[in-house]
């Protein structure tokens, strides 16, 4: 007897990430670039030519979170940047290009943010296990919201797929960005906490994000297990997600229902 995954009702279906991913965290499919070779386990990842970049699943949106990152191979005349992203950062620039994303290069130990680098650390290679840490307080606007429900958004169907449609409001949100007191940013090599990156980061939710340059391979852990677990920090691992993005999918669902009787429809945030 099939089951619920194997019907056809869901054949191509682009559904919520949440439901999509309640085994686990992976590497998402729709938020990576076409150039990128993504492993079957969708956890490793390997880079060709220029920067572009790779989102997981699963975004935290408050309380504080970590996972790991191995270098697995970096030949000489590669590179990564690797760290945090909101959905708008460009999948096809490297991680840090906007400012909806910050991230910490290999070559050199810079980190960056809307472009702009500035010197953090010693930078890290092939064998180095690297840990990103992040802490984004409860008593934000994003912190109190859900996720983004999907029954708003338009089904396209295209080649015997159905897809949500989903415009990207990137110069509006830009302008509606701002920072958000107590929130930072660590990373960590081998263990050793590096010192903090970033404070008072922009409002929003946050995905682990990996860019790379030329054939440079990562893997990624999101927990609960990891090689080095910070004994400094308290924390959860982002495996924790799994299960609490189902919940909070099926609640936006929900509560999207309730709106609608209200007032007909579900605005984003800069628009009145």
């Amino acid at each position: 007897m099939d089951t619920a995954w194997e019907s056809p009702v869901w054949g191509g279906a682009i559904v919520s990430e949440g439901l999509q991913q309640v085994a686990g965290l992976r590497f998402h499919l729709h938020t990576v670039a076409p150039q990128l070779k993504i492993s079957d386990d969708r956890l490793t990842v390997v880079g060709e030519k220029g920067y572009s970049m790779v989102r997981a699943s699963h975004g935290v949106r408050k309380g504080a979170w970590y996972f790991e990152i191995t270098v697995d191979e970096m030949p000489p005349d590669t590179a990564a940047r690797l760290g945090w992203s909101q959905p708008l950062g460009n999948l096809q620039a490297p991680l840090g290009y906007d400012k909806f994303s910050y991230s910490w290069r290999s070559k050199k130990g810079t980190k960056f943010h809307q472009s702009i680098g500035k010197h953090y650390s010693s930078g890290y290679g092939q064998g180095d296990v690297l840990g990103f840490y992040i802490n984004l307080p409860e008593d934000t606007e994003t912190a109190k919201s859900l996720p983004d429900t999907y029954k708003d958004k338009a089904l396209i169907k295209f080649k015997s797929y159905l897809y949500f449609e989903e415009k990207d409001f990137v110069d509006k949100a830009e302008k509606s960005l701002k920072q958000t007191p107590h929130s930072e940013i660590i990373f960590y090599k081998n263990g050793v906490n590096q010192g903090v990156a970033y404070k008072d980061i922009f409002e929003g939710v946050y995905f682990p994000a990996i860019s790379l340059y030329k054939s440079c391979t990562v893997s990624i852990n999101f927990g609960p297990c990891f090689k080095y677990p910070p004994k400094d920090l308290t924390y959860r691992p982002m495996s924790d997600m799994g299960w609490g993005a189902v919940v909070e999918h099926t609640l936006a669902d929900v509560l999207y229902h309730v709106e609608t009787e209200v007032d007909g429809r579900r605005s984003p945030p800069w628009e009145p």
